[in-house]
Parts: structure tokens; sequence; C-alpha cells
């Protein structure tokens, strides 16, 4: 029986909690796909305004190239024909369509690596998250250190003026070490936390936020139409903060 010589696309998530080394493991996922001498496309939401805009960021300052695009639309429209490898940081930001996307890529041969939350700050499933781990070929789970007893953490505390968040807060509100730290299970708080929760959801209903779900960091609100290419489109390039390109 002969063997198909087109290429096998697939789709592996690398999720966890914030401080797990996500970004990390995506950056070194794509540039070994770039040492193998495939054409690499990197993406991030345009909602991540922690950095510059061309890039995506390590918390330890290691960087990459990457396009800022406000949905799954707008990203398909800047994949190239000929790109082989597609590259997605903060992959929970997207839109639901981002998963059909994502499939018809892998499909047609792409490999697709992507990086995202699977739990938001109440500890709950992030949005299509568990869907879009359920249809992929692999997952891989990180884990951080825990900020209070330094056991192995899988959650995200979100933190308001020293204090953990109350369930009501937005779902999505961008921040670092200022408004987040790694937890473990024992460790993460969330004020007020429903009585009721069961299984990711409240009883009664799905549940609702207060202040809706979207948030921003200081009060401006994030980039939601236009996308920002680096400096040069036709090649990614790996360096640290340290260096000069």
């Amino acid at each position: 029986m002969r063997r198909s010589r087109e290429p096998v696309g697939s789709i592996t998530v690398i999720c966890g909690s914030m401080f797990s080394g996500k970004t990390e493991e995506l950056i070194r996922l794509v540039r070994r796909a770039m040492h193998a001498r495939k054409k690499v496309q990197v993406f991030k939401s345009a909602l991540d305004t922690r950095c510059e805009t061309t890039v995506i960021r390590t918390h330890d300052g290691v960087c990459f190239n990457a396009l800022a695009v406000a949905n799954a639309r707008m990203l398909e429209a800047m994949i190239e024909p000929d790109t082989q490898v597609v590259g997605i940081e903060e992959v929970q930001f997207f839109d639901e369509a981002i998963l059909s996307l994502l499939q018809r890529l892998a499909d047609r041969g792409v490999e697709v690596i992507v990086a995202g939350l699977d739990q938001d700050f109440r500890g709950m499933p992030f949005g299509f998250m568990p869907t879009l781990m359920a249809i992929a070929d692999h997952v891989l789970k990180l884990h951080a250190i825990c900020k209070v007893c330094g056991r192995e953490a899988s959650r995200t505390q979100r933190l308001v003026d020293g204090r953990p968040a109350d369930w009501n807060e937005p779902t999505i509100l961008i921040g670092a070490e200022e408004a987040y730290e790694a937890r473990c299970r024992r460790c993460h708080v969330v004020r007020n936390r429903p009585r009721d929760v069961h299984d990711g959801t409240v009883a009664g209903g799905a549940r609702r936020s207060r202040g809706g779900t979207t948030g921003v960091r200081n009060g401006q609100s994030a980039p939601a139409s236009e996308a920002v290419a680096p400096q040069h489109s036709t090649q990614l390039d790996m360096f640290t903060s340290n260096e000069v390109s």
C-alpha cells in the first residue's frame, strides 16, 4: 500500500496557568520547526497589550516576532499559502471561530501550535478551551510554582489592590505580575464565590459577570480591528531582550 506524501497537519495545545512557561514552550516548538526549514507564521491576540504588538514575550524577557490580530477572520486572511506551521499565543482571547479555522488548517496539512490559559481566574474552564483541547492531536499542560506555598500550581490568582479578586470581576483583565500570581488548588482564593458552583458552571444557568466578559488594563480599551505586521514578515527571528537585532 503506497503512503501519501501529502503533509499531515495537527493541532498542539499548550495550556496551563500564568507563569507556567506556555510562551516559552510555544517559542521552542516554533524554533524547532524553523530549524527544520519549515515556513512559520506566529500570531497573537490584539487583546494582549503587555508588550509590543509585533512580538510575543516570555516573563523572562525572551521575544519572538508575531502578528497581532483581532479575530479568527483576520488571522485566516494573513496566513500565507506556503505556510507550514502556524503558532498562536493567548489563543483563549480569540472568538470561537478560531476552532473551525484551526481544524481547517490542520486538515489541509498545516501544523498548528497554540498556547493559552485553560482556566480563568476563578478556576473555571476558559471559554472554548475545553473544546479546543478535545479536538487537538496533542495537549501539553504545564504547571507553575505556587507563590504562597511552593507546591505545583495549576491556577491563576488575580489580585486587586493586593487582595484576591471578587467572583464578579470581568473574566478578561490584561496584566502580569502586578495583577496575577500562580497558585495551587489549596492556596487559590476567589472572594464571594457562589456556593452552587459545580464542574465549571453555576447551578441554574451560565455564570455571568457584573462587569461583562472583557476587561482591560488601566481602564484602556484593547485594540480590536487592526493587525500590526512585524518588521520582517518573511522570516521570524528568535532574539532576547539583551540582544540587538
